[in-house]
Formats: C-alpha cells, structure tokens, sequence
C-alpha cells in the first residue's frame, strides 16, 4: 500500500508538473502562432493567388506565380546576390569578431573595457542612422574611403554607382553592423573556457597559435555554431535596409537581393502574390540551408555539461 500511494504521488506531482509547465508555455506558443506561423501559412495560400492590395478578393492562379518566378532574371540575378552577401557575412562576421574577441582578452585589463565598448558602439545605432554615415563614407568625391585610398595613390571605385561594387557596399555597412553584437557573443564564449587548459597547452610547448587551433577554437564551437546560423539566417533581413537606402537594388538589378526583391514585387509593384511566391521559396531556400549547415556541423561539436 505504501509504494501503491507513492506510485500516485508520483503520477500526480508529473501531471502537475507538465500542466504547469504547458501554462507557462502557452502565452509564448500563442504569440508564435499568430505572428509567425499563421502569416507563414497565410503567405503560402497567397503565393497561389494574384492580389494587388487593394481588390477585396484573390484572384487563383495556380502556379503560375512560381512558374513566372524561376523564368524571371531579377530573380535570379537576387539569388546570386544573396548567396554572394550571405557567404561573405556568414565568413567576415564570424572570423572578424572571433579574432577581435581574442586579441582583446590579451590587452591589459584598464583599457579592455575600452576596446569593448569602442568595438560594440556600432550595434547600438540603427541601421537607418548607419547607412546615413556610410553614405558620406562612400562618396565618391569627398568620402572618407576614397580619400584615403587616393593618399596611397589608388582611385577608388564608385562603390554604390557601379555594378561590381554596389553589393560589397551593402555586404561592408552590414558586417560592420554586426560586428558588435557577435564580438560580445564571442567575448562570453572564450570566457567561459576554462584558463587551465590553455595553460596546458603552454606548459606542454604549444605556441599561442596552437593553443587557440586545437584547445580554445574546438571548445569556442558550440558559440561559432550559433553565430554562424544566426548571421546566415538573418543574412536576407539584414541586407533589406541598407539596400533600401543606399542602392535600391541598383544599379541594374547589380545590388538586389532576395529580401528587397519581395518588398519590391510587394509595395512597388502591388503583386502581393508574386511577392509571397518569392518569400516562400527564400524561406524553404533558407531552411534547407540551415539544416543542412546545422546537421553537418552539429556533429563535430562538444558540449561541456
């Protein structure tokens, strides 16, 4: 009778403890449910459909939304843009802020708090304000970036007039954006390695570089992993603002990416079906992306416990 009466304690106490948790739960799978996943399935029932935001009624088409899509160059011309922007800031803003965060934990300890917040300063404003300054920085008279260049006696390009460098200007604002925000990320990750072991390393002859490749790098993976999806995930987000202000996909179509692409087919061009054909298959690009990155890199990844 004893173990019978703990045995529907026991039953009683995990119901308990798993309504408890469902009600802590709910607001936040409410919240998810109607600002993520209804839009989700509302935009793939509109990718079927011709709307101009105005008509009280979609039109079905089909397919044919998806049909004029992969036959559209601009589309292409995006994809290639974006996968371009997104393997440069998936490499430049994870290796940058990882060495950043490295060198800084070897400064003196009075003037690292100084590095830290002059590293971190950019993520603090916003991106609008940013593209302002990058405006002037990229001017191709009087900006900072060709003035600096012409002193070493090379002519700087027209970085957002011409078709060869108008992407790499949007991809530079928003590395330099970025930066910050993964510095601090990777900060917290390299202090969270024990000092031991790295002493270890030492104490056995390992130079410092190879006491940062085979000790600090492999236990730093679990915060690179989580940097390198987030940077590539938001990689279409992050590239919308400062293509809005700074290029507007141009010039020809040089600059655009799959993120403005559909604002463009959306609120320019009053295709709201097309656009959200356009959106479904950068999301699905996207998520099979990541999977995939996070299946292959999930598995040569230790986590302390």
């Amino acid at each position: 009778m004893p173990f019978a009466r703990a045995q529907v304690a026991r039953a009683r106490w995990r119901r308990s403890a798993v309504l408890t948790g469902t009600l802590y739960l709910m607001p936040a799978a409410l919240l998810t449910g109607v600002f993520i996943y209804w839009p989700l399935v509302a935009s793939l029932v509109l990718s079927f459909h011709e709307w101009n935001l105005v008509s009280p009624t979609w039109t079905p088409v089909g397919w044919q939304n998806y049909i004029e899509l992969f036959a559209s160059r601009p589309f292409w011309l995006a994809v290639v843009n974006t996968g371009k922007a997104a393997a440069a800031l998936t490499l430049l803003a994870v290796l940058i802020p990882m060495a950043l965060a490295a060198m800084v934990l070897r400064v003196s300890p009075q003037i690292r708090n100084l590095y830290r917040v002059v590293l971190f300063s950019p993520s603090v404003i916003s991106m609008a304000i940013a593209c302002a300054v990058w405006l002037w920085i990229y001017h191709p008279l009087y900006g900072v970036l060709n003035t600096v260049l012409r002193l070493v006696g090379i002519e700087g390009p027209r970085w957002l007039s011409s078709g060869d460098w108008a992407i790499w200007g949007i991809i530079n604002v928003t590395v330099w954006k970025s930066l910050g925000y993964n510095f601090v990320l990777f900060i917290a990750g390299l202090l969270m390695i024990p000092s031991e072991m790295q002493e270890a390393a030492r104490v056995d002859g390992a130079t410092e570089w190879q006491a940062f490749r085979h000790v600090t790098f492999p236990l730093l993976a679990p915060t690179t992993l989580f940097v390198f999806l987030t940077t590539f995930i938001l990689a279409p987000q992050n590239l919308f603002v400062p293509t809005q202000i700074l290029t507007h996909g141009g010039p020809n179509e040089a600059s655009n990416n799959l993120g403005y692409l559909v604002y463009q087919l959306g609120f320019e061009y009053f295709r709201a079906g097309y656009a959200s054909a356009a959106a479904m298959v950068t999301f699905l690009l996207f998520l099979g992306l990541t999977a995939l990155q996070f299946y292959l890199a999930e598995r040569r990844i230790h986590y302390e416990s």
